[in-house]
C-alpha cells in the first residue's frame, strides 16, 4: 500500500471491493465473502473490515442477510453509486439467487415480512420487487401459500411441493448433511403421496445436488442450499490494496 494515498484503510478495502462488484467478479446475487475471509485477504483487523462493509451497505451496493452474510445488490458500470430503486435492487438480488440456484425451481420465497426484514424496506417494496420477477415469468403467486419460483404455465406439481418441504428440512439442519434421507415408502406415508410422486421430488433434489445415490448407502445428503457467514477452510495471501 502507497504511503502516498490519505485515504483510510478500510475506504480503500471498499473501494476495491466495489471494483469487483462493477466488474462482475462479485456478481449481484452473490455472496461477500465472510469478514474472516477478508480479514485474511487484505491483512487487516476484523474492524476495518467492518468499516469497509459498513460503508458498502451506507452505499446500497450490498445488503446484510440474517444469519448468512452479506450478498451483493450490484451497482452500475460506470460505478454511479446504488442501482436505480431499491426494489429493483432486490428483484435483482433474488434473480442472482434463482440463477445462481439458491433458490430452486418450485421452491417458496422467503414471505414478504421476512423478506422486508432481510432488506430493511416495506412490505410495499418488496411488492414491488416481486411483481417484476413474476412480470418476467421468474416467479409466480399460488393463492394461499405465497410465492414460487416458475412461472404459470409451468404450475407446481405435488412432486414439486414434496421436494420443497424436504428441502426446508435439509436448510433448517433438520437432516443435517451427510445424514440419509428417510426411505421412500416413509416419506410417501409422511406426505400421503405415491413412490412414485417421492421418488420425482428426490429426483429434483439430486439434479440440485442437495442429495446423491450412494451404493450400500441409500440417498445423502451432501449440501445446504445457504451456508453461513463462516471463515473458510482454506488461508489465502494477502491482498495488495490499490494505490
Amino acid at each position: 500500500m502507497s504511503q502516498g494515498n490519505d485515504r483510510p484503510v478500510y475506504a480503500r478495502i471498499a473501494d476495491d471491493l466495489r471494483a469487483q462488484i462493477q466488474s462482475g467478479d462479485l456478481p449481484a446475487g452473490g455472496m461477500l465473502p465472510s469478514e474472516a475471509s477478508l480479514v485474511r485477504s487484505y491483512g487487516v483487523a476484523r474492524g476495518t473490515v467492518r468499516q469497509a462493509l459498513a460503508e458498502l451497505e451506507s452505499l446500497g451496493v450490498v445488503a446484510s442477510e440474517m444469519g448468512k452474510g452479506r450478498r451483493v445488490v450490484g451497482e452500475t458500470a460506470g460505478g454511479r453509486g446504488p442501482i436505480a430503486a431499491r426494489y429493483e435492487a432486490i428483484a435483482q438480488s433474488l434473480r442472482g439467487q434463482i440463477e445462481g440456484g439458491s433458490l430452486g425451481q418450485g421452491q417458496r420465497l422467503p414471505s414478504e415480512e421476512a423478506l422486508a426484514d432481510q432488506f430493511a424496506v416495506s412490505k410495499g417494496t418488496v411488492r414491488q420487487a416481486l411483481q417484476v420477477l413474476a412480470g418476467e415469468g421468474v416467479i409466480t403467486a399460488v393463492h394461499g401459500k405465497g410465492w414460487f419460483v416458475g412461472n404459470a404455465q409451468t404450475p407446481l406439481t405435488r412432486a414439486d411441493e414434496i421436494a420443497h418441504l424436504i428441502r426446508e428440512q435439509i436448510v433448517s439442519g433438520g437432516i443435517p448433511v451427510g445424514a440419509p434421507l428417510p426411505g421412500e415408502n416413509q416419506l410417501a406415508q409422511r406426505y400421503e403421496v405415491a413412490r412414485g410422486t417421492v421418488r420425482r421430488a428426490i429426483a429434483t433434489l439430486e439434479a440440485e445436488g442437495h442429495v446423491e445415490s450412494r451404493r450400500g448407502q441409500g440417498r445423502i445428503v451432501t449440501k445446504h442450499t445457504t451456508q453461513p457467514d463462516g471463515s473458510e477452510a482454506t488461508a489465502t495471501p494477502a491482498k495488495r490494496l490499490p494505490t
